[in-house]
């Protein structure tokens, strides 16, 4: 069970494994891009190309994906990236059990977006952990965990994503031994060091210069790319993405104005409620993307005056 390209590993560990795939279940397609096309998730396709049965069922939990569950007869499901939750029903049904690959080393960020949460927090490190699920999320016992991943200092989620995706694979490659005899011994995770990230909304990308200071907002932006980014607005009130950033010293920025938030200064420096921000790519409202020193050419008349929130 999993939906985007990162739990590509995951199912061709098993494959390479020599291990039956009974099928496949995927979030169904979905519209992408400005022309809302339907598309099919990265695993539905490779799936397809493998002659792997597909299910997609809008949740897992109702009349159309318990059938697709009773007819294949699972002896255990491996859940990666998948986007749902399982109901107790689900979890009953492999006599092996339900194991799911967490891209966290738990029960450090349990929930929907731990690589974003990583970066976002400014984490030295993280990993991907394997564990028995259970109906509380991310809280089962963990079977499973790899090694530390340093997380670099240009990572964003995209980058950090794909080297926890491969790691994954490699995980499940090393634990299929210990899946096959359907109980393999699971350490209790530590409640005392749990810690909890949410779904991305595209309001996380709103910046408050009043508010965020200036590392907060370069690792935001590392953790958002893809999606949802960073943005704010210009004094002219249109929609401005930020697409590479770099925080600085509170000094930096060529005068005390620095020190206030939001206002825009020579290079593109702009202040925050702690630390300079210097934009070094963005993409304004109906344009492309272009350097800060690109758009300030045109627009120079920006220098001293505020960004805002809205």
């Amino acid at each position: 069970m999993g939906t985007p390209e990162w739990a590509l590993p995951s199912l061709e560990a098993l494959l390479n494994a020599g291990e039956e795939v009974a099928g496949v279940l995927t979030q169904p397609d979905r519209p992408v891009g400005r022309k809302q096309v339907q598309t099919p998730s990265a695993v539905k396709v490779r799936a397809q190309e493998l002659g792997i049965p597909v299910f997609t069922p809008e949740r897992v939990g109702d009349s159309i994906g318990q059938e697709a569950l009773r007819t294949l007869r699972p002896e255990a499901l491996l859940v990666c990236a998948y986007g749902q939750l399982l109901p107790q029903s689900v979890l009953d049904l492999p006599p092996q059990g339900c194991y799911n690959l967490h891209f966290s080393l738990l029960p450090r960020w349990r929930g929907a977006s731990p690589v974003q949460a990583a970066i976002a927090a400014g984490d030295a490190h993280t990993g991907v952990s394997l564990q028995k699920m259970v109906m509380k999320l991310d809280a089962g016992p963990l079977v499973a965990r790899s090694e530390v991943v340093p997380i670099q200092a240009q990572d964003t989620s995209e980058t950090l994503g794909a080297r926890l995706a491969s790691l994954g694979g490699e995980l499940i490659r090393d634990a299929l031994p210990l899946l096959s005899g359907g109980a393999p011994e699971a350490q209790p995770q530590d409640e005392a060091q749990v810690t909890i990230c949410r779904i991305l909304r595209k309001e996380q990308g709103r910046i408050h210069w009043d508010q965020d200071t200036a590392v907060s907002l370069e690792r935001r932006l590392r953790a958002f790319t893809p999606w949802p980014g960073l943005y704010c607005f210009g004094p002219d009130g249109k929609r401005l993405q930020l697409t590479q950033v770099e925080a600085r010293a509170e000094s930096d920025g060529g005068s005390e104005a620095a020190s206030v938030p939001g206002i825009v200064l020579p290079e593109f420096f702009v202040g925050t409620a702690e630390g300079t921000l210097q934009v070094l790519r963005l993409r304004p409202e109906g344009k492309g993307e272009m350097t800060a020193t690109e758009f300030l050419r045109g627009r120079s008349d920006w220098v001293g005056k505020h960004l805002r929130a809205s």
